[in-house]
């Protein structure tokens, strides 16, 4: 099957899927050699039909973005992160509603942490998917025949699993569960990066500190505007090791980058001017604007105690709601709760101090720090049970 190569043909589908209410979406992609990821081929699904569009031909792929950003459509895929945000790149900036992502909902039914399409297709479906074609060439044209079937299965399945996971979803009460995980694909935010906040992506920048932290931040933001303008991936500019070693040894003279082993002669010839400029940014940075690094938990071994102990609870109680572990709490989310529950601090801006999370375990995870309640191993049975204290027991009455 040839994909879709002219526009009025691309239009003539998205008014089928508009008129439908409901699509199934998902991209073939390459972004190892460049900044922005290649698109280089989309598969969509109506219940009727599936059909291959090619972006690599002449046509205009506005009336597909503007499908995808209709809050009267909604848009079914599979892990689909990276497929909007190439979505709202190609858009020119158009956010993404109403979507349906079959891997997360698959795992707030139990399914797993990260459960694969082919996994979720198999649990539900029972047909067995083939993986021939999952390292293949996108760009070719024409594709071939085994190309184009593993493209379409990607989609062809789409429209089962949603009616299947709507219905479990419905039945335990958790669609208000899913629609609060899928929020995030709506915020602005996480398409469009903060340049404040780079340097923090870089590896090991925790070995650096005050005015270092200020060159990083400018060396991280000269890297990324250097590597989207020449369309590569970043680390193909400089490599984060490299940020460090500049922070630390702070260069005021092109000269002294020739200084630093693995920063390229090429790299210095095209951009050792603009290093030196981002250096001396850093270095006038008034102390009071500094980055600040976020604390870590663990330098408060008490409260990491704490926590891993508030991390087995949540896993239990996981296991009792059958929800993967990491959907329920993370680590990261734990320590977030525990510290705000130490402090003081209002519980409403955490992951589990709100919404479905808090009623699930955050409220029990405040009794557990209060001292209210405890975990105990079953005897026998080898398997914890959650338990008041007596201290627990004179609160509640």
């Amino acid at each position: 099957m040839e994909p879709l190569s002219t526009t009025e043909d691309l239009v003539a589908f998205c008014d089928e899927a508009r008129a439908e209410a409901l699509v199934g979406i998902d991209m073939e992609f390459e972004r190892e050699r460049t900044y922005r990821p290649i698109l280089q081929l989309v598969q969509a699904a109506t219940r009727e039909r599936a059909v291959l569009i090619d972006p690599l031909a002449s046509l205009d792929l506005s009336a597909l973005w503007d499908l995808v950003a209709d809050p009267a459509v909604e848009v079914i895929l599979h892990a689909g992160m990276q497929d909007m945000e190439i979505a709202f790149a190609e858009s020119g900036g158009k956010i993404p509603h109403n979507l349906f992502d079959t891997q997360i909902a698959a795992a707030l039914l139990g399914m797993g942490e990260q459960p694969g399409y082919a996994d979720v297709v198999r649990r539900i479906t029972g047909v067995h998917l083939k993986k021939g074609e999952r390292t293949t060439d996108w760009s070719r044209r024409p594709l071939s025949e085994a190309q184009a079937k593993y493209a379409l299965d990607d989609v062809l399945h789409l429209h089962q699993l949603y009616d299947e996971l709507c219905e479990q979803l419905e039945e335990r009460g958790r669609r208000e569960w899913l629609r609060e995980e899928l929020r995030f694909y709506e915020n602005r935010s996480y398409y469009e990066k903060d340049p404040e906040e780079l340097w923090l992506r870089v590896s090991r920048h925790r070995s650096l500190k005050g005015k270092q932290l200020a060159i990083l931040r400018e060396l991280a933001t000269w890297r990324e505007h250097s590597a989207a303008k020449r369309n590569v991936p970043r680390l193909r500019v400089v490599a984060d090791d490299v940020l460090i070693d500049l922070a630390r040894r702070v260069p005021t003279q092109v000269d002294e980058l020739h200084q630093l082993r693995r920063l390229h002669p090429k790299e210095i010839e095209r951009g050792g001017e603009l290093i030196i400029e981002a250096v001396q940014r850093g270095l006038d940075c008034p102390e009071d604007d500094w980055p600040r690094l976020p604390k870590q938990h663990d330098e408060d071994p008490e409260l990491n105690v704490t926590i891993d102990l508030l991390a087995t609870f949540v896993k239990y109680r996981a296991r009792e709601v059958s929800i993967a572990p990491s959907y329920l709490g993370n680590k990261k989310q734990i320590a977030s709760f525990a510290t705000a529950h130490r402090q003081e601090r209002s519980r409403d801006e955490h992951a589990l101090g709100n919404g479905w999370r808090y009623e699930i375990v955050g409220r029990d995870l405040e009794e557990f720090l209060d001292g209210h309640l405890a975990l105990t191993v079953v005897k026998g049975r080898g398997r914890l049970k959650l338990i008041p204290t007596p201290e627990g027991e004179s609160h509640g009455s």
